[in-house]
């Protein structure tokens, strides 16, 4: 009798991510995940019991990663104003094409699942309401500084989404451009009014 072969739930959620990246996430089966991972549709089904367990476990990926990052920049930077901003500003800045590509498509087709869309809408409720914990009267952030902050985390996931979908190209020197303007807006204050 031979010996069981083993099967990685990362590489399974690897080869996922790849179908999701190359063909698009109305691709995502787990016929194609078992096909690019090169094991059996029951080998797949082995690690994730559903084609929903495994979309869920790769917006958990996708979700430990930000916060990974996200984490990291508020370690390297905690006690400066707008850290909470600045961090999700990097973590985006960060994504490489195919990650971004990944998530963008990820998040387009769990939009239209209603638990989806409460556990994205949550995600981004905890992100923008960080906006406003990082700006409040006790913080001494004044509302004009408020609302360059809101501003910087609409465009951060502006460019994220327009580029993740393929939407508009954004080679790197530009979006090295475009996230140094953005992290302008939040640091720089504006000039006087008259």
């Amino acid at each position: 009798m031979g010996r069981r072969q083993s099967i990685d739930r990362d590489s399974v959620l690897e080869a996922a991510e790849r179908v999701v990246a190359r063909d698009g996430a109305l691709a995502l089966t787990l016929d194609a995940v078992a096909t690019e991972a090169g094991v059996s549709k029951g080998g797949v089904q082995y690690c994730y019991n559903t084609k929903d367990a495994l979309i869920e476990a790769m917006v958990d990926r996708v979700m430990k990663s930000y916060d990974d990052s996200v984490k990291r920049y508020l370690a390297a930077h905690s006690g400066e104003p707008s850290a909470r901003v600045l961090a999700h500003v990097e973590a985006t800045r960060a994504e490489d094409v195919a990650s971004g590509a990944r998530s963008s498509a990820l998040l387009a087709s769990l939009v239209r699942a209603p638990d989806y869309q409460r556990a994205i809408k949550k995600g981004y409720r905890e992100i923008f309401d960080g906006v406003d914990a990082g700006s409040n009267a006790d913080s001494g952030v004044n509302s004009s500084a408020r609302d360059r902050a809101l501003i910087a985390m609409l465009a951060a996931e502006g460019a994220f989404l327009l580029r993740g979908l393929g939407l508009h190209d954004i080679g790197e020197q530009e979006w090295e451009r475009v996230f140094a303007a953005i992290r302008k807006l939040v640091t720089e204050a504006p000039a006087p009014t008259e």
